[in-house]
C-alpha cells in the first residue's frame, strides 16, 4: 500500500483578503487625519493671521507697505501648511507592508504575522531557491492567524483621535470668533477687508478722533531751516486724551515728544501744539492720542524763495538834475528828499504770490532803526505798528496765467513817489510750492533833507568899530550840500540903544534900504549852483559902507545870508551866519581906541621881554639859586628854553596885533605911509622875524650849546626885542603928543562953545531990559 502524503500549499488571495481589507480600512484612515489635521491648521493660521492683523491694523494703521508684508507673510505661512502638512504627505505612498508594521507595533497579538503574510504574499518563495525557501505550512498557519484577527483590529486606537478632536476643535472655534465678529461687527470685518485686501487708507473707527492741521494726503511743505508748529485738533466719545505724542523718525529710530495744550477744551475738542525747530530734512512721524492715531504723516523739506537781487534807483528832485541814479542796496538806504523811488526785486525761485509794502516808519516807530533783510537785508521781523501799510506792487495767484514762463514770475517792481519821511519796505514771497520766505525781507529807505546853506563868514580883523566911511573885509567859506544859488550881506543899522546887534529877518530888497533900515548886498563871488565859495585874506569879500551914510553913535549888525534851490517846501532855505556888531564912530575916536591898544600890546610885549631877561640872569649866575623847601629845583638852562619858547609865542601874537590895528586904519582911510612905515616895517615885520628865527634858535642852543653860548644868543635876541620896544615906545610918545593937541584942540573947542553960550546970553539980557 504506498502512502501519499500532501504538502500544505503557500497563502492565497483567499486567505490574505481580510488582511488586505484591514490594511486599507487604516490606508483611509491615515488619509483622512491627514485631511482633518491640514485643514484645522490652515483654520488655526487663517484665523490668527485675522485676529493679529485685525489688531496691528487697528493699532498701528500701518501703510500699504506694510500690510502687504502681512498678507505676504499670511499666505506664505498657508503655502507651507497646504505644501508640507498635506500635499507632501498624502504623495506619500502607504504601502500594506508599511501599515503592517504600524498595526504591529499598535497590536502585539500580530507578532509578525502581518508583515509575514504580506510579504509571501507579494513575495512568493522559490522552492528551488535555497535561500528564499520556507515552509509552506508555517505560511500558511501564519497567514491564517493574521487573517483571524484582522478582524478585531481597533482602527481609532491607531490614531491619536483625542488630539485630532482638540486641534479640530481649535481651528472650528477659531473660524467661529472670525464668524461671531462678522455676525456682530459686520462694519469691523469689512474694513478689515477693505483695508487689507483692497488695501484701502479708510481708517478706522475709534473713540478718539485726532485732526492734523495743514497736511494734505499726509504730506505737508515746508521750508528748509524753518520752525514747523504741528497743530493737533483732538475730539473723543467721552473723556479727552490727557496725552498726545509725537513721534518723529530718525536715524536713531523713533523718538516721541509729549505735544502741549493749546487754550481749554472747547466745542472742536482740544487742541495740542508741538513746534519742531530747524527742520533741515524730509521728518517722518505719527502721532498718538489716546486710541486715536495719525500715521504715515511726512514733512517735506524744500528751499523757501528769499531775496536774488535787490536794486535800489532813485530820480532826485528836478533842482538836483534828472534821471534814475543807482543807489546802494543796504539795510538802511538813503536818497535825497523828493526823490522818485524805483525798487526792483528778483527772488531766487518762480513766484506765486509777492506783495511789496510801504508804510510811514516814523508811525511805525522804526524811524533810523536797521531793520532786518536776507542775509544782506534778512534779520528780525518789524516792530508791529498801527501804521497804515500800502501796497507799492504785487504779483497775484490769478495772473499766473499771463505770464508765459517762470522767468516772469521771479521778479517785482515797485515805485515810491516824492519820497517825504522815513519809510519801511517790507517784501512778502510765495512760491509756486505753497512756501513763503522763512524771514521777513525788510529795508528802510531815509530821506536825506537839503541842509540849508552853512555859512562861516567873519570879519577880517574882527573888528569892534567902524567909520562911516569905512570897509568891511569878510574871509570864510559858503557853501550847500548840493548847489548854492546866492549869498548877500545883510547889514542894517540901530541907535545906540538897540544894543543887541541881532540882524533883522526880514526880506530886504537887493541894495536898497527898506523901511527897516535893513540893507542886503549881494556877493558877487558867490556862483549859482556852485558848491562852495571861499574867500581867503588874499581875496576878501569887500563891502563899503560909505553908501550907508552912517553916523557916529549908530551900531552896523551885519549878517552873511545864503540860500541855496531847493524849493520842495515852497521857497529856497536860507542859511545865516553869525551876526557882528559894530560901533560907528569917528575917525578920531577910532584912532584913540588904536591907540590905547596899542599901548596894552607895548605893555604885554615888556613883560615877555622881562620873563626872558629873568632867564637869561638866571643860566649867566655863576652860583646856583636855593630854592624853598616846596618848590623845585628847575635847571636855569631847561628855564630859558621855555621862557623863550613862551616870548616866540607872545611876540608872534603882538606882531599880529600891530597888523591887525594896520589892517583897521587901512579899511578906514586912515592909513599913513608914516604910520604904515613904523607899525609894519618897524614893528610887525622885526616882531615876526625875531619870533620866527632868533628865539627858535635860542631854543635850540639851550639844548644843543654850552651855557656861556645859550648866554650870547640871549643877549642878541634880547638887543633886538628891546629895540623894537624902543620904537614902540617912541611912537606911544608921538601918539601922546597927539593926544595933547587933541586935548588943546578939545579946550578950545570947548571955550568958543562957552564964549558963543555966553554971548547969546549977554544978547538975552540985553533985550530983556527996560
Amino acid at each position: 500500500m504506498s502512502v501519499v502524503a500532501s504538502t500544505p500549499s503557500l497563502p492565497t488571495a483567499g486567505s490574505i483578503e481580510p488582511v488586505r481589507r484591514m490594511l486599507a480600512a487604516v490606508r483611509r484612515r491615515a488619509r483622512l487625519w491627514i485631511w482633518v489635521e491640514s485643514l484645522a491648521w490652515l483654520a488655526l493660521v487663517t484665523a490668527a493671521a485675522f485676529w493679529l492683523t485685525l489688531l496691528f491694523d487697528w493699532w498701528v494703521e500701518p501703510p500699504v507697505a506694510v500690510r502687504l508684508t502681512a498678507i505676504a507673510l499670511t499666505a506664505g505661512a498657508i503655502a507651507w501648511i497646504v505644501a508640507l502638512k498635506l500635499v507632501t504627505r498624502l504623495r506619500a505612498p502607504l504601502s500594506d507592508a508599511s501599515l503592517a508594521l504600524v498595526v504591529e507595533r499598535h497590536d502585539a497579538r500580530f507578532g509578525d504575522s502581518i508583515s509575514t503574510a504580506i510579504s509571501l504574499a507579494d513575495h512568493p518563495p522559490d522552492a528551488d531557491d535555497a535561500r528564499t525557501a520556507c515552509d509552506p505550512e508555517l505560511a500558511a498557519r501564519t497567514t491564517a492567524a493574521a487573517a483571524a484577527l484582522a478582524g478585531s483590529v481597533r482602527l481609532g486606537g491607531l490614531f491619536r483621535g483625542r488630539r485630532l478632536a482638540a486641534l479640530a476643535m481649535a481651528a472650528i472655534a477659531s473660524l467661529a470668533t472670525i464668524g461671531v465678529l462678522a455676525a456682530t461687527r459686520g462694519d469691523v470685518a469689512g474694513l478689515w477687508l477693505r483695508r487689507m485686501t483692497r488695501l484701502s487708507d479708510e481708517p478706522w473707527p475709534r473713540r478718539v478722533r485726532l485732526a492734523i492741521e495743514g497736511f494734505e494726503d499726509g504730506r505737508r511743505l515746508v521750508a528748509r531751516g524753518s520752525d514747523v508748529e504741528i497743530v493737533v485738533r483732538a475730539r473723543a466719545d467721552g473723556p479727552l486724551p490727557d496725552l498726545v505724542e509725537l513721534r518723529t523718525r530718525g536715524p536713531d529710530g523713533w523718538q516721541s515728544r509729549r505735544m502741549g495744550t493749546l487754550g481749554g477744551v472747547g466745542p472742536d475738542g482740544q487742541t495740542f501744539v508741538h513746534t519742531l525747530t530747524g527742520v533741515g530734512g524730509d521728518v517722518e512721524f505719527e502721532v498718538r492720542g489716546g486710541d486715536g492715531r495719525l500715521t504715515g504723516l511726512r514733512l517735506v523739506v524744500a528751499e523757501a524763495p528769499a531775496l536774488a537781487g535787490l536794486t535800489i534807483e532813485h530820480e532826485p528832485p528836478a533842482y538836483l538834475g534828472t534821471g534814475l541814479r543807482p543807489t546802494a542796496a543796504s539795510r538802511v538806504v538813503r536818497v535825497p528828499r523828493g526823490s522818485r523811488v524805483r525798487i526792483t526785486c528778483t527772488s531766487t525761485k518762480p513766484l506765486a504770490e509777492a506783495v511789496l509794502t510801504a508804510r510811514d516808519a516814523a508811525v511805525a516807530g522804526t524811524s533810523g532803526a536797521a531793520v532786518a533783510a536776507p542775509e544782506a537785508f534778512s534779520g528780525d521781523a518789524a516792530p508791529e505798528s498801527s501804521a497804515p501799510s500800502r501796497v507799492l506792487a504785487s504779483l497775484a495767484a490769478a495772473e499766473t496765467a499771463s505770464h508765459g514762463g517762470d522767468g516772469d514770475r521771479l521778479t517785482l517792481e515797485g515805485e515810491i513817489q516824492a519820497l517825504d519821511g522815513d519809510v519801511a519796505v517790507a517784501l512778502d514771497l510765495r512760491d509756486t510750492d505753497g512756501l513763503s520766505n522763512r524771514q521777513p525781507i525788510q529795508f528802510l529807505i531815509i530821506p536825506v533833507p537839503d541842509e540849508p546853506p552853512q555859512v562861516a563868514m567873519t570879519p577880517r580883523g574882527m573888528p569892534a568899530a567902524i567909520t562911516g566911511a569905512g570897509r568891511l573885509l569878510l574871509v570864510g567859506t559858503i557853501g550847500d550840500d548840493h548847489a548854492l544859488a546866492e549869498a548877500a550881506v545883510q547889514l542894517r543899522r540901530e541907535t545906540a540903544k538897540g544894543t543887541d546887534g541881532i540882524g533883522s529877518d526880514g526880506p530886504p530888497g537887493d541894495g536898497d534900504r527898506s523901511d527897516d533900515d535893513t540893507v542886503r548886498l549881494p556877493i558877487p563871488g558867490v556862483r549859482e549852483g556852485a558848491l562852495v565859495a571861499e574867500f581867503t585874506a588874499d581875496s576878501p569879500h569887500e563891502v563899503v559902507l560909505a553908501p550907508l551914510a552912517l553916523t557916529p553913535g549908530e551900531r552896523l549888525a551885519c549878517t552873511v545870508t545864503a540860500r541855496d534851490r531847493c524849493t520842495l517846501d515852497g521857497a529856497a532855505q536860507e542859511g545865516r551866519g553869525e551876526t557882528w556888531s559894530l560901533e560907528v564912530v569917528t575917525p578920531e575916536a577910532l584912532r584913540a581906541l588904536l591907540e590905547a591898544r596899542e599901548i596894552l600890546l607895548r605893555r604885554r610885549f615888556e613883560s615877555a621881554i622881562d620873563d626872558l631877561s629873568q632867564a637869561r640872569e638866571r643860566l649867566a649866575s655863576p652860583a646856583p639859586a636855593t630854592p624853598d623847601d616846596d618848590a623845585f629845583i628847575v635847571d636855569p638852562v631847561v628855564a630859558c628854553a621855555e621862557t623863550a619858547s613862551r616870548t616866540a609865542g607872545e611876540a608872534a601874537d603882538v606882531a599880529e596885533a600891530f597888523r591887525t590895528i594896520h589892517l583897521e586904519l587901512a579899511t578906514n582911510d586912515l592909513l599913513t605911509p608914516e604910520v604904515e612905515e613904523r607899525l609894519i616895517r618897524q614893528i610887525a615885520a622885526p616882531l615876526t622875524a625875531v619870533a620866527s628865527r632868533d628865539l627858535p634858535d635860542l631854543e635850540r642852543a639851550c639844548r644843543d650849546a654850552t651855557p656861556a653860548a645859550v648866554v650870547q644868543r640871549a643877549d642878541a635876541t634880547l638887543e633886538r626885542l628891546r629895540a623894537i620896544l624902543a620904537r614902540m615906545i617912541e611912537l606911544e610918545s608921538y601918539n601922546q603928543l597927539v593926544e595933547r593937541l587933541r586935548d588943546v584942540i578939545r579946550l578950545q573947542e570947548q571955550i568958543r562953545a562957552e564964549t558963543l553960550e555966553e554971548q547969546k546970553r549977554r544978547g538975552r539980557a540985553l533985550l530983556q531990559r527996560p
